[in-house]
């Protein structure tokens, strides 16, 4: 029955692809077409094909990933038409949800957790948004749910193979650099780091100027004028810039960089990053915790209260920590916490211009109160699940 109604809410987020039914419910599908994000792979395996640098493609944000995803499969994608190779690129993240619930069966004996477990990969709003744009963060956070198992079974070295072909998919990967150094495992970390920069650097050396395009697109402060937030952004830095700029009537539309914001604001946001990585570390130092997923959850979780562009479909990153922690531990609290993920947030109720495409940000007409309330509905239980990660560590030792 539960495992029904997931392919029912499933097959929806499939058909909904080709009309409006889910559009309002999400500002990336309200406001961005189909593919969105899916054009910057295809541009640059155009760019490959063309000799050109993938770093200079025009479109969306921009390409801001490790070059080998554009020589392997954007240059694959470029031999087909855009439609097409948009489908082959659906139906690879589907074979990703299809291994993602084999595992997840073969993971768990009781059939109630399984049917609980399956429904919750087959459910998940945020899913049907990386559909939509096109995105890797499910092909990236499937592999992550690979490393999981490996973790658990004591086998670091395929987990470091793992984690280093998810950081080539999706950067933010890196993000569980911390993880290998509480375990110790020195030489799992330095061959993965070496591994990556063997493979990128040639791509790097042939095309100069790329490095540096990489790391400021990802890294710098600085972002497009009207960019630093906007009702895209769902992550706690999001939040804090929306709210300092509303408290200090600064318009969201002049702001490119932190430091136009208030001295304590500015202050306050830059801290954050620091404050949770030492929360993260205390609790590994304290808890002596020897579960793995524990710790890569806990860091992924932070992901979202740290990275300056949390995008909703970035929420996929936390649906395999979820359900991993949930086979092994089998709370029902995580239930609650998941339902919360997965429901859209309350955007329909805020939108401006609903349906129309175009760099349209509705935030910049709400009031604080309505910031708060929309960014609230993933940053609670986001938090919630955080606390219980650090709760779960000091139980299981």
């Amino acid at each position: 029955m539960l495992i029904g109604l997931g392919i029912t809410l499933h097959l929806i987020f499939l058909y909904s692809l080709s009309n409006d039914w889910l559009r309002p419910l999400f500002y990336d599908s309200s406001h961005t077409r189909r593919g969105f994000d899916f054009s910057i792979f295809f541009l640059a395996g155009k760019a490959v094909a063309n000799n050109t640098s993938i770093y200079d493609v025009k479109g969306a944000f921009g390409y801001r990933y490790l070059p080998l995803f554009a020589y392997s499969f954007g240059q694959f994608y470029a031999k087909f038409s855009a439609l097409t190779a948009y489908f082959i690129h659906i139906a690879i993240s589907e074979l990703f949800l299809s291994l993602n619930i084999y595992l997840t069966s073969c993971w768990t004996k009781n059939p109630t957790i399984r049917a609980r477990a399956i429904f919750m990969w087959l459910g998940f709003s945020p899913f049907f948004l990386e559909l939509y744009m096109g995105q890797v963060s499910f092909w990236a956070c499937s592999i992550l749910f690979f490393m999981l198992g490996s973790l658990r079974n004591k086998n670091f070295f395929g987990a470091g193979i793992l984690w280093s072909i998810a950081i080539l998919i999706k950067p933010n990967a890196l993000l569980l650099t911390p993880v290998f150094i509480i375990f110790k495992r020195w030489y799992i970390l330095l061959g993965s780091i070496f591994s990556i920069c063997a493979v990128c650097a040639p791509f790097f050396y042939l095309d100069s100027n790329s490095i540096n395009h990489f790391l400021q697109i990802n890294l710098s402060p600085t972002q497009f004028k009207g960019a630093l937030t906007h009702a895209g952004n769902i992550g706690l830095m999001g939040l804090l810039v929306s709210v300092s700029a509303k408290t200090s009537n600064l318009p969201l539309s002049e702001l490119s960089h932190i430091n136009q914001l208030p001295l304590w604001s500015s202050l306050l946001i830059y801290s954050i990053p620091i404050f949770f990585s030492i929360i993260n570390l205390l609790a590994a130092k304290y808890s002596f915790s020897k579960y793995p997923e524990l710790h890569v959850g806990l860091w992924m979780t932070t992901f979202f209260l740290i990275y300056k562009d949390v995008w909703e479909h970035h929420y996929v990153f936390i649906l395999p920590i979820l359900i991993f922690l949930y086979i092994c531990y089998e709370d029902k609290r995580l239930i609650f916490i998941y339902i919360a993920l997965a429901l859209p947030t309350s955007f329909v109720l805020f939108d401006l211009k609903s349906g129309i495409y175009g760099p349209i940000d509705p935030e910049r007409s709400w009031t604080m109160l309505q910031s708060v309330i929309y960014r609230s509905t993933k940053l609670i239980p986001i938090i919630v699940l955080y606390f219980w990660i650090i709760k779960r560590m000091f139980i299981c030792k």
